[in-house]
């Protein structure tokens, strides 16, 4: 790391992407609950479809998908960013490379969008298929990323164990 940088410093731009990376799993998951409810909506009786329609929740997903795609890109590049920042160069590793991954998997997802909107089943089944993959990537990512988090704490504050 860097040494001649102060700790606060250190710690903001260390810290960033796992906050940016955990506000995107949780809205991610409020994302899958309206997604959710969209399946419901479009699959229930006339009774039901009629008061579920007044949630609109095909809009708040869509636009909650929207917002997460653009912290997913920059989650992933401050990353990058502070990885390089912190230590001039980045690290080939299974964190980095599932992190790609999953900004290409979150962009295919929302690629599907308009396709749905169309009413084409098979763009419905390709958006479930990549954020069901994006998922798998991001609880492998949160136990990576810990281990990394980890690290950078014990560096930081020269301690040998958390």
């Amino acid at each position: 790391m860097i040494s001649n940088t102060p700790v606060w410093l250190k710690s903001f731009i260390a810290f960033t992407h796992p906050v940016l990376m955990l506000g995107t799993v949780l809205g991610g998951l409020y994302a899958l609950y309206l997604g959710a409810l969209v399946r419901r909506t479009r699959t229930a009786d006339a009774e039901v479809r009629k008061e579920l329609i007044k949630g609109k929740f095909n809009q708040k997903h869509f636009q909650l998908g929207s917002v997460l795609l653009a912290i997913w890109v920059l989650g992933g590049i401050s990353g990058m960013a502070a990885t390089y920042t912190l230590y001039q160069k980045l690290f080939v590793s299974p964190h980095l490379i599932v992190g790609l991954i999953s900004v290409g998997l979150v962009a295919l997802a929302a690629m599907f969008a308009p396709l749905m909107q169309q009413g084409k089943e098979w763009a419905r089944i390709a958006h479930i298929t990549c954020t069901s993959l994006l998922i798998g990537a991001v609880f492998y990512q949160s136990f990576t990323g810990l281990k990394i988090v980890l690290k950078m704490v014990q560096e930081m504050f020269g301690t040998t164990s958390v």
